[in-house]
This record gives structure tokens, sequence and C-alpha cells, in this order.
């Protein structure tokens, strides 16, 4: 009886004992799970550039819409006198029909048109006239423009062009702007000769 009764008091006191120890004692915090976890910022990915179809809008095209180049050659200069020679490419995919002479306009700073005279051919370049072409794609044409740099009235402002404004034919066309120097001084005139599949020979 009395082994039994302290058996029982005993297990009582163990009891006791454990639930004053897990009251009092504050429970570990446990580790907190993926759901309970703060989401944490992804750090954005490095851009790698632009894509290739990310192209600046407004690019000129490669070869205009009625398919024709005009350029301009270094201008030959000797003694007042000066040759340019200008060329015009098929870059379209049909043939291209000239016959004549280049348009020609002579343009300020602000692209405005001066008060010049185109002639044709002078007195600088063989101008043998117009005749019919047709230039195959890849195929070239080629003109010559020549003025002189000379003052011949001292009261007239010496005119000096900066673009030349160039067409396919003297009776219209889309106008090409080539950048170039045209030191008419007081003369206001320049020459041109027509279009020839192989561009004229200054005289020399």
């Amino acid at each position: 009886m009395t082994r039994t009764v302290l058996a029982a008091a005993l297990a009582v006191a163990a009891l006791a004992t454990a639930g004053c120890s897990s009251a009092s004692e504050p429970k570990a915090q446990s580790e907190p799970n993926a759901q309970s976890a703060p989401k944490t910022q992804s750090t954005p990915k490095a851009q790698s550039g632009p894509k290739p179809t990310d192209r600046p809008s407004g690019t000129a095209p490669a070869c205009p819409e009625d398919g024709v180049v005009i350029k301009g050659l270094p201008v030959n200069a000797a003694m007042g006198t000066r040759a340019m020679g200008i060329t015009l490419t098929n870059c379209g995919t049909r043939p291209y029909k000239v016959n004549g002479y280049p348009g020609v306009r002579v343009l300020d700073e602000q692209r405005e048109p001066l008060d010049v005279k185109i002639a044709h051919g002078s007195d600088i370049v063989d101008d043998v006239g117009p005749e019919p072409l047709t230039l195959k794609p890849g195929e070239q044409a080629g003109a010559v423009l020549m003025w002189r740099n000379r003052v011949t009235d001292a009261t007239r402002p010496a005119v000096n062009g900066a673009y030349l404004a160039l067409t396919p034919a003297e009776d219209g066309g889309r106008p090409q702007t080539v950048r170039e120097l045209v030191d008419l001084g007081s003369t206001g005139k320049l020459g041109v000769t027509a279009w020839h599949r192989e561009g004229p020979k200054p005289h020399r």
C-alpha cells in the first residue's frame, strides 16, 4: 500500500513538473516555411540590347521609290573653272529610260533656290546632245556640271550655292539633293551636259 501511494505521488509530481516547464518556457521559434517567408524581389535581368527588329524609324531606303539614285563626284577645279560629274544609277529591278538633260537647281544653305541660269553644254566640256538610254538594273549614266568662279561685275554679289537639287529629267522627277559648294562668282551661270552611258570627258 505504501509503495503504491509513493509511486502515484511521484507520477503526479513528474506531471506537475512537466506542466510547469511547458508553461513557463517559451516555445522555440520554428523555421519559417516557404509559404510564411516573405517573397524576395527578383533581380531584373540585364538588358541584352535592341532586338534585330528594333530599328530606328524613318531610315532612308537603299533605293528610292523611282528606282534611281543620283550622286555627285568630286569637283575638278583649275584656274577658276569647275567641272563636276554626276551619276544616275538604276538601283531598281526594272529597266529605266532616260533621255535628255538632268534637271539642276542651285540652292543656298536654307535649301532655297538661287537665281542661276542653267545652260546646255559649255566651252568647258563637250556635249554631243541627248540620246535615249535604257538602263538595266545596276547600269549607270553620267553627266557633267560646269561653271566658272569668276567675278565679272563688281556691283553684283558673288553667288555661292551650298546644295544641288538634281532630277533625272528637266521636266520633273523627285529631286535628290547633293551637298556641294557651287561658287559661281558673279557669272550666275551653270552648264550641264546630257545624260550618256559614259560620262563626257572635259577638254584638256
